[in-house]
Parts: structure tokens; sequence; C-alpha cells
């Protein structure tokens, strides 16, 4: 098997990468290095391509890709509000490129779509299930529903196509914008003694969180084991707070900083509580989240200490 992987040079991407290099599967991809564990006779399948433009997507070599893993898009929430119309153009047109080049050449490989659990109404009975009603929230979400529908006029284009919907995933390489990096950039940033404080936005809310590494472990079973036409959410199964994961973010730590609440980061409309259901995938795949989260939380301490 020879997997097609968009978007690998990002947080994800590269631990997908290295997920199927581990199980030996061969990778061609776009925006990121060359799987060295493709053998000598394989081409250099690294495609640095802008999937916007249909000519581009035209260069990719759909002989010998048997599935595409998309992660490739616009993802950060906020800014889809600024742009909503850039989120639409770009996440559904990369994906209509990739189909359409497919075609062009009269391929026809297995898709796995990446899209979102936050396009759930967060107001629906939990745990959230695949069935639960979908209210996309955000220009954003709204961009991974029409991703969804995209997927399914395609099948009708003999394409076979699996939706992935993740919720919060947290790992090492996950740059600063999200939760888990920003705590810990300013825990390490008290402990080299560049700060007394850690300004923290609320962290009342439990979400969802999976450990980056058990995602990618998910896709890889969903592109070997998944039902083509169906919805799998990725998840824990867990609510876990904010101030759970300051808590033992400071247990590994000596440091005694000062917590400061940054209006900037308040969000009072959060939904208190949100989580989901991974029942239908583990059925399906096997798949089980294995990565505890102190586990998670140390590796990323671990990761920035070493930055700094």
């Amino acid at each position: 098997m020879e997997v097609l992987i968009t978007g690998a040079n990002g947080f994800v991407g590269q631990h997908l990468v290295r997920e199927l290099a581990e199980h030996e599967i061969s990778t061609a991809t776009v925006g990121g290095p060359k799987n060295s564990n493709q053998s000598a006779d394989s081409p250099a399948n690294t495609y640095n391509l802008d999937l916007t433009d249909p000519a581009q997507a035209d260069k990719i070599d759909f002989s010998r890709i048997d599935a595409v893993i998309h992660l490739a898009g616009l993802a950060a929430v906020g800014p889809s509000f600024d742009n909503p119309q850039l989120y639409m153009d770009t996440n559904v047109g990369m994906q209509v490129n990739l189909f359409e080049a497919a075609l062009r050449q009269g391929k026809h490989p297995r898709f796995l779509i990446v899209s979102s659990g936050s396009l759930y109404d967060p107001a629906a009975e939990l745990p959230l299930t695949e069935d639960s009603p979908i209210k996309p929230s955000s220009p954003y979400a709204e961009s991974k529903v029409a991703q969804e529908h995209s997927a399914a006029n395609y099948a009708q284009k003999g394409f076979e196509s699996i939706i992935a919907r993740p919720f919060n995933h947290i790992g090492p390489g996950q740059l600063a914008g999200f939760i888990v990096p920003d705590l810990t950039q300013q825990l390490v940033a008290v402990e080299a003694g560049k700060a007394a404080q850690i300004l923290v936005g609320n962290l009342d809310s439990q979400r969802d969180y999976t450990d980056v590494r058990d995602i990618v472990r998910a896709y890889r079973l969903l592109i070997e084991k998944g039902k083509p036409g169906e919805v799998y959410n990725i998840c824990s199964g867990t609510p876990t707070s904010g101030h759970a994961i300051l808590e033992s973010l400071l247990a590994s730590s000596s440091a005694k900083p000062e917590i400061a609440p940054n209006p900037d980061l308040m969000r009072p409309s959060d939904n208190p509580v949100i989580y989901g259901s991974h029942n239908k995938l583990t059925a399906d795949t096997g798949w089980q989240p294995e990565i505890v989260l102190s586990q998670t939380l140390s590796d990323v301490l671990t990761e920035w200490r070493n930055r700094s």
C-alpha cells in the first residue's frame, strides 16, 4: 500500500508520516519529507504544491496511490470568522482538486477526509456520537461540513471515502495558540526565571483531549479497516478541564507561579462540558486511546524545556 498524505509538514502530518513508516507503509507527501522507509526504486514522492490550484494538483502521480489521507487545510477557528469565504474556498477547493486530479488520471484511491468534532451541536446529549445533530458554530466548522458533503458527491463517481471527526488533539509538536502549548510555554518561562505568572483563560470548560499519536493511529486503522461512506469520531471519551491540565503540568514542576486571568482569553459563552464517544471506531477497527493525559503533558513539557 502507498498512502498520499496532504499537509504532511503540519503538527498532525509529521506524526502521521512516522506512524505509517513504523508500520512499513510507503507514503507520498504533499508538504513534507520523503518517507525514509521507501525503497530505493520508489519515485521522489514529495510534492511541494499549492493544492488550491487544480493544475498543481494534477502534478501528483496517482498511479501508485492506494489511499489519500487529506489533512491539508486552514484549521484555526478564530481567524475563520474574519474571512469565512477563504476557509470555504480553501478547505473545499483543495479536496475537490484532489478528487478531480485522480479522476483525470483514471484512478480512484480510497480517501480519508479529516473533518472535525467541532461541527456537532454543543447542546446535544452527551457523549456526542456520529448520529448527534450537526450545528457548526464557526466558518471553519461549516467548511468541514462542506468537505463531508463533497466526499459524498464523489462517492457517486466511484470513490470510497471515510470521514474522520477528531476532537481536540494535543501532544509534542503542537504550536502555541492552543491550551496545552500555551500553558506549557509559560510554565517553562517561569522555570527559567523569565516570568512569574501564568496567564489563563476560562479553565472551567471541559473538553475531550486525545494524544496526537493516538489520533494518527486511528487514521491508519481507518484507511485499513474503516467502512466506506461511514463517519467516525476520534476522541478519548473523557472530559478534562483546563484546571486539570494546568494542575498536571504544575505537578511536574518545582515552579510556583502566580495564576492570573487574561481577559483576552476569556470565553464566557463556552459550553461547560463537551466530549464524544469512540464506540463506533472501536467496534470497526479495534482502536482505543492508549496514551494517558499525564504522559502526553509530560512529553510536551519535556519538549518545551528542550527548546528553551
